[in-house]
Formats: structure tokens, C-alpha cells, sequence
């Protein structure tokens, strides 16, 4: 069995937050960090990578309070940095330089959305408010970045530890299926849609509600989407909305049809499942548990991987929520309003909580994009937002790892202003595959 490369860290700091950053920054460099033990009363040889964390010395990391469970403000560090993307920005400032593993930590824990802010009118913490859209580097996997940096670092210090672990770009497609049908198991809202569609002018959609049968509903696209992941080899999660409609912004049929367990039946023994908690949970986190056992039910199987529904969740009170219900993966870590990498980061990684003080047994696992925020947020044609996806794609390449994005099986439907988004996911997946030829199914 391979033994990971052992860097041996002599320092004062034994705060949890030290600790929870080695065990993430480790993990994606393949070392494993391990302290000093000046105590020991037993012989033991000198270790070949011994470093030093806020001590004297050449071979030293800077320290900053952050990680001795100070508080910290990147107002100051950030006031005279303007984008620049050949260096990262310059967070948790020491007289000695930047504590890279304090800034890790800053934006793995999410420590600004602990801080006063104004919500947006779904009780987020929007892009905007955070310091990676404000100061320009959401767009970019800074933690990658300054864990690659560390990784340098190591090796010019040691020329003979082994190279930092490489992985590729791999693309994760996710989908969070709100509404399997447009047309179909829609009761009395379907008819009142319908009505709307011809007064305000939407006649052939308005029809169609009434007459276009259920194989030619433009939301039921699960057909198409599976046809490309057998084309790519592709692994897809599918987030399924089974609430019992508490909320309107909750639009799944309820009770669920038996058409839809069958297809969510189906999909399971193939692509990755989970529970697409609704929109009142954030209000109401008793309706976990409720929903959790609903598609439980259905599947005839656990279910511990979960996103929430319009991206809505509080740090630390959701999450917490999502452990107690037996959540186990949660993959929320985006933002509605921007692209990019609301955590620094495109690799998975444990949800530690600020407030307690501790890593949790929550993994997250961030998305790059999502398709609502290309075209509705961002006001992207298709063409451009293939363009934006890309782009991300090309940023993180060096970095490796999961690139995830975050679709909707309603999302290419022309009736919905979705026109040449079909014709422009097709490409999309070629291109992050890395096959051109993509096929439609």
C-alpha cells in the first residue's frame, strides 16, 4: 500500500482550524501533516520534511490569527488589490507575507457568510456580498491556486518529496429535477397556466397544454440527457423535488405520479440520486426528514446526498439541519446570482462549523455554473454562456479535479425561452468530454 509523503510541522498552533486546513490541504497535495512532538521520551529519527508554522527559521510558514480562532476582516488586505490573474489575492497579510493556509481556511469555511449581511429576496447570501465577486476572483479556484502554491513551496524546500498528486478535469454533470412535466400531472395549476398562456398572447403553448401528449413534453427530457451520458461514459446526479407543495415556489406534482417513480426508480440504478430539499426547508427544517423518507419510499433505498432547492440555505443552521436528517453530501456550494466557485475550490471537501468549531461529517461539493444564472441572472445567449463554461473549464484545467455544473431537465425547452440551448448543451458536454461528436439521443 502506498504511503502518503509525511511533512512533519513544529509549531505552538493546535487550534482546530490549523488542524481541519492540514487535513484538507494534504489531502489534495497527497501528503499528510503531522506536528512536532518535542515530548517524546522514546529514540526517534530526525524527520526528513520537518517545517516550522509562525516560528523562526528558513523553512517557515507564515501564521496569521485566523487559524488560532481570531477574527479577521480582508477589507484592509483587499483595499489596494485590483484583479490580476497571475497572482492570487492577497488574504490573511503577515509581516512575513501571506499565511496561504489561513486564506484556504477563510474561504473553505465560508467565514464571511458568518458576518452581518443583506440577504437577497430568497434569504441567500448573495454573490455580491462576497469578497470573490467584489474583488474579482470568483471566477478562479483560489484555493487550488494557493494549495498548488504551498505544494512549490514544499518542493523547493525538499527537492527529494515527491511531486504534489496531479488528477484531471473530469465533468460532473448534476441536475435538479423541480418539474418532470410542463404540461402533464399539473391538476387545476396546469389549466390555469394554460388559460394565462392564450391571454397573454402564448397561444401554441397554451394548446399544447391541452393536446401534446406526454412523450412530447418539452420538460421531459430525461430521454435526451441519458443518451449523452451513454454517448460520454458520463456518471450523472439527479436531485429529485418530491415536496408536499407547502410553498409555490415548490411546483412538483403531489402526490408524485407513478410515472415519475418509475423514471426515479430507474434513473437510480444508474446515475447518482438524491433529495432536492424544498423550498420551506430553510424555514422549516422539520420538512427534511418529511421529504427524506418520501423519496426513501420511492427508491426503496437510503438516500444521504442533497441540494437545495433555489440554492437556499444559512450557514451554520442548514447544514446542521442536513446532518441531523442524515445527510451525508451536500451539493449546494454555488450562487444563483454569479458563476464561479462561491468556496475557492472544485474539489469536494468536509463542511467545518465556524461556529462549534469543529469539521463535520458533511462533505461539499461545489458547481461551477448553473444554467439559470447564465441565461436568466446574466442574461447570456446560449452561445455565450457555452462560452462562460468553457472558460471556467479552461481556469480550472491546471488544477484537476471535478468540474460540476448544475442543470435543469426544463432547461431547454424553446416554449420557455430556452431556444438553442439543447443544440448548445450537446456541444458543451462534447467539448468538456472532450468529443466533438456528440450525439442528441
Amino acid at each position: 500500500m502506498y504511503e502518503l509523503p509525511e511533512i512533519t510541522i513544529r509549531t505552538r498552533i493546535r487550534h482546530p482550524r490549523f488542524r481541519y486546513v492540514l487535513k484538507v490541504v494534504g489531502a489534495d497535495l497527497g501528503y499528510r501533516f503531522r506536528f512536532y512532538n518535542e515530548r517524546s521520551v522514546l529514540p526517534r529519527t530526525a524527520p526528513e520534511f520537518l517545517i516550522t508554522y509562525g516560528e523562526a527559521g528558513d523553512r517557515n510558514l507564515p501564521a496569521h490569527p485566523l487559524l488560532c480562532g481570531r477574527s479577521y476582516d480582508p477589507g484592509d488586505d483587499l483595499a489596494n488589490w485590483r484583479p490580476d490573474h497571475l497572482e492570487p489575492p492577497p488574504l490573511c497579510q503577515t509581516s512575513e507575507g501571506p499565511d496561504l493556509l489561513a486564506a484556504i481556511f477563510f474561504c473553505l469555511s465560508r467565514y464571511e457568510e458568518y458576518q452581518p449581511f443583506t440577504p437577497d429576496a430568497h434569504g441567500r447570501f448573495p454573490a455580491s456580498a462576497s469578497h470573490a465577486l467584489r474583488f474579482g476572483f470568483l471566477d478562479r479556484p483560489v484555493v487550488r491556486e494557493w494549495t498548488a502554491a504551498i505544494g512549490r513551496r514544499l518542493r523547493s524546500w525538499f527537492p527529494g518529496l515527491p511531486d504534489p498528486r496531479r488528477k484531471p478535469l473530469i465533468f460532473q454533470p448534476s441536475y435538479d429535477i423541480d418539474l418532470l412535466w410542463a404540461f402533464q400531472y399539473r391538476g387545476w395549476r396546469g389549466y390555469a397556466s394554460g388559460i394565462r398562456d392564450v391571454l397573454t398572447g402564448e397561444f401554441a403553448r397554451g394548446i399544447k397544454r391541452f393536446v401534446a401528449p406526454a412523450r412530447r413534453d418539452p420538460y421531459q427530457t430525461l430521454p435526451f440527457l441519458e443518451g449523452i451520458h451513454r454517448d460520454h461514459g458520463l456518471h450523472p446526479t439527479y436531485f429529485w423535488l418530491v415536496s408536499d407543495r407547502t410553498h409555490t415556489h415548490d411546483t412538483n406534482p403531489h402526490p408524485i405520479p407513478e410515472e415519475q417513480r418509475t423514471w426515479m426508480r430507474q434513473l437510480a440504478a444508474s446515475a447518482t440520486t438524491g433529495l432536492h430539499p424544498s423550498y420551506a426547508t430553510s424555514d422549516r427544517p422539520d420538512l427534511i426528514g418529511e421529504e427524506k423518507a418520501r423519496i426513501e419510499g420511492i427508491l426503496e433505498a437510503s438516500v444521504d446526498r442533497s441540494r437545495q432547492h433555489f440554492l437556499r440555505f444559512r450557514l451554520p443552521d442548514t447544514y446542521r439541519q442536513l446532518l441531523r436528517q442524515g445527510i451525508r453530501s451536500d451539493y449546494t456550494m454555488g450562487y444563483g446570482d454569479a458563476i464561479g466557485w462561491r468556496a475557492g475550490t472544485n474539489l469536494p471537501f468536509p463542511w467545518y462549523d465556524l461556529e462549534r468549531e469543529k469539521e463535520t461529517r458533511l462533505t461539499v461539493y461545489p458547481f461551477a455554473a448553473m444554467d439559470v444564472t447564465l441565461r436568466s441572472y446574466l442574461g447570456l445567449s446560449a452561445g455565450e454562456a457555452e462560452a462562460e463554461v468553457m472558460r471556467l473549464f479552461a481556469v480550472a484545467k491546471p488544477h484537476g479535479g471535478p468540474f460540476m455544473l448544475l442543470w435543469h431537465n426544463s432547461s431547454f425547452a424553446p416554449e420557455y425561452g430556452w431556444g438553442g440551448w439543447k443544440e448548445m448543451y450537446v456541444r458543451l458536454v462534447g467539448h468538456l468530454t472532450g468529443s466533438e461528436s456528440a450525439k442528441t439521443g
